[in-house]
């Protein structure tokens, strides 16, 4: 009788030992399958951001503060959407005439080369540039 016990206790044992075993092989299959989906989302993520972000030059920063023009999260977005369309039309670097300020921007890589207020603008000759775009 004591050897009945101690066996179905050994065998007992054992599957306890096993279904642990599952579980944890799971278990850690299941936090690689999810770190490398965050790891490829979060990727994604930062990728689409740095692609939709509009960037200024250090030229352009300068003379955004020198002329006193406030740039709002807005006005970004409108920025980015006008890089879109200009991107569309084949336009690499395009002036965008915003409110009562003109910005020349590379399309491509939707960094803004320099920045005008609108006493800045009269009596001024826009050069290399592809198109312009108003919003």
């Amino acid at each position: 009788m004591a050897d009945t016990i101690t066996g179905n206790y050994y065998r007992l044992n054992d599957a306890i030992i096993r279904q642990a075993e599952k579980i944890k092989d799971t278990s850690q299959q299941q936090v690689v399958n999810d770190s490398q989906k965050s790891e490829t989302s979060f990727k994604d993520l930062l990728d689409l951001q740095i692609k939709n972000t509009v960037t200024f030059t250090k030229h352009a920063s300068i003379r955004k503060e020198q002329r006193n023009i406030a740039v709002t999260q807005t006005d970004l977005e409108k920025l980015g959407d006008a890089c879109d369309k200009a991107q569309e039309k084949g336009i690499e670097n395009a002036l965008i005439m915003m409110d009562n300020s003109a910005f020349i921007v590379n399309a491509a890589d939707k960094r803004v080369i320099t920045v005008m207020d609108k006493n800045e603008m009269k009596n001024k000759l826009f050069n290399d540039i592809d198109g312009a775009v108003f919003i």
